[in-house]
């Protein structure tokens, strides 16, 4: 059995998705995993080596990028994830998020109705990677619509002192046309433009709309307007480390790196303006994202319109083109694809968990949206990973 050290030091929410994909892997490949919480400080890399004597390692660099520009691993197998930093010393071979797909995602989002300026959140200076893709994608599909582009670089000390940086956006927003659509390099960073933009007294969506990366609910939900977020796919990137590793240790052609795309868009408060343009059917639509899995009704969501349950139906279904019924199963069934994905829960549980009164009627939905049943499309996503 191979003993594999992961080193994390990206956020709670990320951080458990991505280790779920490394632990996939490991359990394939008959690993031993020991993780490292990175975090805060260094760890003293030298004696955790001589301790577990690694046949390879895994590195979560997203959440540190300082932590790690010089190489402290010698000649082990190393792979990095997410790496928002150069190493100094040697090149490592990387799984990284895609990029480019993201700002695609963030921009279409944000240019459902124009925006007469766009601004970037940018995160702490120097840094490469990630972020700086994101920063010149962005820059590009502003300049190809002739959109004025502006943009804000934490300084080293606002990543503690988050104030600081909220004041920075905040000079930016007042300078900027509006209204101005805000893509965020993280939640932390996007949850900040959210506050900066309310503390200005600009109105979100409807002056400032936000759109950020990494859909870690702890955060977005957090937000008052909640926050619209692409999300990238944490689980494949963590499994493409570990097959990633597994093929460096075996000392065959392993990748330089290898880019994992995102799973798309979820759509919250931030930027809810950009696709319906009615106030009630805007605020369904986030009753329904955040209570479809309670036992939702139609009724119930119906209720607030002040109006016939007919007359809302029209609205929300001329808004939509789905009716209220039909939104909520939508968001039952992704709830119950993320559990499926995770393997968090078993599959007789997920009924419960995403509203349904019974087993047979959660299948029953299931199938006639996928084609399949849910063991099946598991086990196909899983094949696929």
């Amino acid at each position: 059995m191979k003993t594999v050290i992961v080193f994390r030091t990206g956020a709670l929410g990320t951080w458990r998705e991505k280790y779920n994909g490394i632990a996939a892997y490991a359990r394939s490949a008959d690993w031993a995993l020991h993780p490292v919480d990175a975090r805060s400080a260094p760890p003293d890399f030298s004696r955790l080596i001589e301790f577990w004597k690694p046949d390879g390692i895994i590195v979560d660099a997203s959440g540190s990028p300082q932590m790690f520009r010089k190489d402290p691993f010698g000649r082990l197998p190393v792979v990095m994830m997410n790496p928002e930093s150069e190493i100094k010393g040697r090149k490592r071979p990387f799984v990284m998020s895609d990029s480019q797909a993201i700002t695609k995602f963030a921009l279409a989002e944000l240019l459902q109705t124009p925006p007469a300026s766009l601004l970037f959140v940018a995160w702490i200076e120097p840094a490469i990677g990630g972020s700086t893709l994101k920063r010149d994608a962005t820059e590009s599909i502003a300049r190809m619509h002739g959109i004025p582009f502006s943009v804000v670089t934490p300084a080293r000390g606002d990543a503690v002192d988050s104030a600081r940086l909220e004041e920075a956006v905040a000079r930016e927003l007042a300078n900027v046309p509006r209204p101005c659509g805000v893509f965020a390099v993280t939640d932390l960073i996007g949850a900040v433009a959210v506050s900066a933009a309310n503390r200005a007294g600009m109105a979100v969506p409807d002056d400032v709309s936000v759109v950020s990366v990494d859909d870690d609910p702890e955060i977005c939900e957090s937000c008052s307007p909640t926050l619209t977020s692409v999300r990238p796919d944490f689980h494949q990137l963590g499994f493409a480390a570990g097959r990633l590793l597994d093929e460096v240790m075996r000392g065959g052609g392993a990748q330089e790196h290898v880019v994992v795309p995102p799973l798309g868009i979820v759509r919250r408060a931030s930027t809810r303006k950009t696709r319906v343009a009615d106030r009630k059917v805007s605020d369904a639509l986030e009753t329904i994202r955040l209570r479809a899995c309670e036992g939702l009704t139609p009724k119930d969501v119906a209720a607030p319109f002040g109006v016939t349950r007919r007359m809302a139906e029209i609205r929300f279904k001329a808004a939509t083109g789905k009716t209220i019924g039909e939104a909520i199963i939508d968001q039952r069934l992704s709830a119950a694809c993320d559990y499926l994905k995770s393997g968090s829960i078993s599959v007789f549980a997920i009924s419960n968990f995403c509203g349904w009164n019974s087993d047979l009627a959660f299948r029953k939905a299931f199938k006639s949206r996928f084609g399949v049943s849910p063991r099946a499309w598991q086990k196909a996503q899983s094949g696929q990973r």
